[in-house]
């Protein structure tokens, strides 16, 4: 057999082995989850949106309650497992959580051979197409008039966005963003925007699945750039490989590249500056973020915290030095094995607090009535970030980060290296 049909002959083996591989991953590694129901409504430009609703089986008479997933990712992100599922923990307290898939992904539209539908979609149509309608569904099924929204990661960019106009920002009645950056100057140190840009064509969704069955038994450092690995365990890694991963679209990576590579935050044809628009931002918004997350560095979240116009914000740096566990890191702020202990809390703790009508929780969901004050070393790699003072407000059991102006309830001063007074404790963190 000639040496170029032999070197045929054995790709097509070992792509067939890998396809094999990868189908046996889907089946032994995938995570059956029923939702109650399942809307779909479809966009101004002809996509299907689909979301998954979980009702509350004894509702606390809030707004419903719309989660957004990340970059490269579908409902299940939010929604993994029994244990490690946000819309669950939301809606076993009461709230009617609904789960948005953007285009491209999950029960939404996807591209397929000869489909019209193409792998060319850009983070400005989740804004300007794929929200709107997913809102909209939410308000017309269930009579509310607004809504809160939860975003992890892309999420809580495109909700930036979108709340950045003043017309939209009137149907959402809070906001949390989870590692959410706004300025991408750190991360071009783990990310090169030229490699993203030229891997724009590849698939990945399919390699991960081939790789599950081996990860989370090694940890080479590129992984550490999604998630601290003390806080996810292998079996999550490995159903999240197969369960939430979905392939990019072009369009939507070369527009990460350019935020990477010019730190910009701005729209694909350069005409709309997101970042500048942050400043009309009114919405009550609560800002999560791990300080071992490279893709979303507490520093680059509180750009956004500092820009919003809102008057009502909170900033939470999840990390030991702030009363966690663990230093936090990107997916594992909702897939983490210490999250629904110690993340879920704080945002069902913000819905509440915003709600319309006031939530009374019973006295074994409340949080403990104690106070964790930051201690910072000089030069610690666990603090890099230009945080003044961190601590947990007895209050609400969330923890606060950033420097807060005096106010009629208490102040808070501390210095470089200095923890706060004890005792000291503040009603809101606002804008420095």
């Amino acid at each position: 057999m000639p040496a170029f049909a032999q070197f045929i002959f054995w790709a097509i083996v070992v792509l067939a082995l890998l396809l094999y591989v990868a189908w046996l991953s889907s089946r032994y590694y995938f995570a059956e989850r029923f939702p109650d129901e399942i809307h779909f409504t479809r966009t101004e430009d002809g996509w299907r949106i689909a979301l998954s609703r979980y009702r509350p089986e004894a509702p606390c008479n809030a707004e419903p309650v719309v989660l957004c997933h990340g970059i490269g990712a579908n409902r299940r992100n939010l929604d993994l497992t029994d244990e490690l599922s946000l819309a669950g923990y939301l809606a076993a307290r009461g709230y009617d959580v609904w789960l948005i898939e953007l285009r491209g992904r999950g029960f939404s539209a996807r591209p397929r051979l000869f489909s019209r539908f193409r792998w060319d979609w850009c983070f400005d149509e989740y804004v300007d197409q794929d929200i709107p309608a997913g809102l909209e569904v939410v308000r017309r099924v269930t009579g509310a008039d607004t809504v809160h929204w939860v975003g992890f990661s892309t999420g809580g960019m495109a909700m930036y966005a979108y709340l950045s106009d003043p017309r939209r920002s009137m149907s959402v009645r809070s906001a949390v963003a989870i590692a959410a950056p706004g300025s991408f100057k750190r991360q071009r140190q783990y990310l090169s925007g030229r490699l993203i840009r030229h891997a724009r064509w590849l698939r990945h969704a399919l390699l991960l699945r081939v790789l599950a069955p081996l990860a989370g038994y090694w940890h080479p450092a590129p992984i550490h750039i999604i998630h601290n690995p003390e806080n996810l365990d292998g079996r999550t890694l490995r159903l999240a490989m197969v369960n939430v991963v979905v392939n990019f679209s072009r369009n939507e990576l070369l527009q990460f590249s350019d935020w990477i590579m010019n730190d910009a935050f701005r729209s694909i044809d350069r005409r709309r500056d997101y970042r500048a628009e942050l400043q009309r931002i009114e919405t009550p918004m609560l800002f999560l973020a791990g300080p071992r997350d490279l893709i979303a560095p507490p520093d680059m979240v509180k750009t956004v915290f500092d820009a919003v116009g809102s008057k009502d914000k909170k900033f939470v740096i999840c990390s030991r030095p702030g009363g966690f566990k663990v230093n936090y890191g990107h997916i594992d702020l909702v897939l983490g094995r210490n999250a629904p202990e110690e993340i879920y809390p704080l945002v069902r703790d913000w819905l509440d607090a915003h709600a319309r009508e006031e939530i009374i929780r019973p006295a074994d969901e409340r949080p403990p009535p104690v106070q964790v004050a930051a201690r910072r070393r000089p030069g610690s790699d666990e603090e890099q970030h230009d945080i003044t003072t961190t601590y947990r407000d007895l209050g609400a059991g969330v923890a606060t980060a950033g420097p807060s102006p005096p106010t009629a309830e208490a102040s808070v001063e501390a210095a470089p290296g200095a923890s706060p007074a004890p005792g000291s404790a503040s009603a809101e963190g606002k804008a420095p």
